[in-house]
């Protein structure tokens, strides 16, 4: 008979999957760096030469991970010290030479531990909301401006990333290989993101406009010779209630 667990005899349920899976991976968070993304590119195209590895991540990965050729560029020569790619030099006659890089596998086993390890969560850093979140500082007019310049600026995001979804990835049939679905899926989150970003500032400039009188009762909490008993008199309650709470 086989000995009872120390655990009261209660054994917790294990997927048998997910225990393959964890037993696999990391058991804590990989941090997300640009290194990450460029071997999954290398990986995808051995012998790529940088040239193509900086114009393929701006159509497939600039609209969610912010690179410039000025940064992947050095990063590539730091990977090849590091011994996560190699590169070789292919000499051109009447064109600038090339040099091109393959994934090593040293380096595929930093890429498949990443993506194996647990998810790593956001700490998100929006500037865009940090800016709303004070907006009633400029009055109903202001606010309101600011609102609209922002929808404006998501409407060109979202037209760059139709750009991209018509030049790229406009199938006739079904996707050309599972790394292209992939790529596609990051760039359809993107005008998902997009599309609800526009429909909050269409909401969010109704509200200013449906709630103008709220913005006469506000005074300038700054203004000169304020004491602080003046300045606490004039919080919402719902500042109140977040101080004297959280």
């Amino acid at each position: 008979m086989a000995a009872k667990p120390k655990t009261g005899g209660v054994v917790p349920p294990v997927h048998p999957t997910r225990s393959r899976r964890l037993s696999m991976a990391p058991h804590r968070a990989i941090k997300a760096k640009l290194e990450h993304a460029l071997l999954g590119i290398i990986a995808e195209v051995p012998e790529i030469s940088g040239y193509d590895i900086v114009k393929l991540f701006n159509y497939s990965t600039a609209h969610y991970w912010h690179a410039h050729a000025g940064q992947i560029y050095p990063t590539l020569e730091r990977m090849v010290t590091d011994g996560l790619i190699r590169n070789r030099d292919v000499i051109q006659r009447g064109r600038p030479n090339k040099r091109l890089f393959t994934i090593t596998p040293q380096g595929q086993r930093l890429l498949i531990e990443w993506l194996q390890s647990p998810f790593e969560g956001l700490k998100l850093k929006h500037a865009p909301l940090l800016r709303c979140r004070f907006l009633g500082h400029l009055g109903a007019d202001g606010a309101r401006e600011q609102l609209v310049e922002e929808r404006e600026a998501w409407r060109e995001y979202l037209n760059v990333y139709r750009d991209i979804e018509r030049m790229v990835f406009s199938y006739s049939s079904d996707y050309p290989d599972v790394n292209m679905m992939f790529s596609y899926f990051t760039l359809r989150r993107g005008i998902d993101w997009m599309e609800e970003n526009i429909r909050w500032c269409d909401w969010a400039i109704a509200e200013v406009e449906k709630h103008r009188a709220l913005f006469a009762k506000k005074t300038d909490p700054g203004a000169v010779g304020d004491t602080t008993a003046a300045a606490n008199k004039r919080l919402s309650n719902q500042t109140r209630w977040l101080i004297g709470n959280l």
